[in-house]
């Protein structure tokens, strides 16, 4: 099977997604869940006219107004309503959010205001109809669409669906993700390494990574290198919408991915991708469900789910966004490569005189884990691109 290129693999792995069903949920626990249905407005935001200062609410055209001196006549604060029409040289003290009178037309903010007695207050400056007042509908008229199905919940959008009385809310379904690693290598989290083993890592990274795209992961433990207990395990992982089993997807002599797929009857969609790191990265189906064989180094696992496992738990979710955000910036060091591969590297950004810059990772190996807690976006290059100096203009993913 030939080398897969990146965008032609993302096109590949969100033509076989299936969108996940819907559910209704409490609103408290709806923040980072994807809308399912367009939020239109049954009612204009704010609800009534109201002050956005704290001050006296009067009429512009009242002739009691040119004697600068104005009774006042009560009180409207947030939650409390003065209840009738405002009467000619009358004012009324407003605080900010209460309701403007009927019969006001503007707001005198206090500090433009003479006290004159606790009834009275002189008008100091000219004033001007509609100032300081909020209007019905300002901020939201009844009828508009103010949230769409796939947008992804922040905490703004909940105080505007609770402004508009959604106690509940429908979402797409969460995907469940199961994570299963392998290698002889590998230990868990909890034991001591022997000799030539290491601590399972990269189960913990993709739990990380799933959450954070929406997903529910599960991990599923640790696999020997052998091909019957291998299948058992894949056989067994394959109840959830999404599969990702870590290493074995090479071609060594102990990699049994690739072939255990095949025998469990899932099927291939591509074998090796033309990117760097991540190069032997297997995707597949099984029915509905999305089987990926990541590479085992950790970097590659990461960078090989940000670029194509997470689009498609996206996708499942129904988000109106599928691609990561990315912008360009102004590399500070210089960078070669001649394989005509994508590369993703390692790099620290920082906003400098208003100019985005970015310096690589002092590392780029595979294996440095620590390159993804240092660094904070990734830099990608193009598979045309082959030397880069410093200063070029290159694009960067921001982690």
């Amino acid at each position: 099977m030939k080398t897969t290129d990146a965008a032609a693999a993302v096109q590949t792995i969100l033509e076989c997604v299936r969108e996940l069903g819907r559910e209704k949920i409490r609103l408290d626990e709806s923040l980072s869940r994807t809308l399912a249905d367009d939020i239109v407005a049954a009612e204009d935001l704010p609800p009534f006219d109201n002050s956005a200062m704290d001050g006296f609410a009067i009429a512009c055209s009242d002739p009691g107004k040119a004697k600068a001196v104005l009774a006042v006549a009560g009180e409207s604060s947030a939650g409390k309503v003065f209840g009738r029409r405002l009467k000619a040289g009358e004012a009324v003290r407003v605080m900010t959010g209460g309701k403007i009178p009927e019969g006001a037309d503007t707001v005198v903010p206090v500090e433009d205001v003479m006290v004159i007695d606790d009834g009275h207050i002189g008008i100091t400056l000219p004033v001007r109809a509609g100032a300081h007042i909020r209007r019905a509908g300002e901020d939201v008229p009844a009828g508009e669409a103010i949230l769409h199905a796939g947008d992804v919940i922040r905490p703004p959008h909940l105080g505007i669906l609770a402004s508009l009385g959604y106690a509940k809310v429908r979402v797409r379904r969460r995907p469940a993700v199961n994570i299963l690693a392998t290698g002889d290598e590998l230990v868990g989290v909890e034991e001591e390494p022997g000799e030539g083993q290491i601590r399972n890592s990269t189960s913990f990274a993709l739990a990380g990574h799933v959450r954070e795209a929406g997903g529910i992961p599960r991990v599923c433990g640790i696999v020997r290198d052998r091909p019957g207990p291998l299948k058992k395990a894949i056989r067994k992982a394959l109840d959830a919408d999404v599969l990702l089993v870590t290493g074995g997807v090479s071609v060594g002599k102990y990699d049994y991915v690739k072939e255990a797929f095949s025998d469990l009857g899932i099927s291939t969609r591509f074998w090796r991708l033309n990117i760097k790191p991540g190069k032997p990265l297997v995707f597949g189906t099984f029915d509905d469900v999305l089987v990926f064989g990541l590479p085992g180094n950790p970097v590659s696992t990461s960078v090989t789910f940000l670029e194509f496992v997470r689009p498609a738990l996206w996708k499942m979710q129904g988000r109106s966004t599928l691609s990561p955000f990315r912008c360009p910036a102004v590399l500070d060091d210089g960078y070669t490569k001649s394989d005509g591969k994508r590369h993703y590297l390692r790099g620290i950004a920082r906003l400098e005189s208003g100019v985005m810059r970015v310096t690589l990772t002092r590392s780029q190996s595979s294996g440095a884990m620590s390159t993804l807690t240092r660094g904070n976006c990734l830099v990608v290059v193009p598979e045309e691109s082959g030397r880069l100096a410093a200063g070029d203009a290159v694009e960067i993913e921001l982690l």
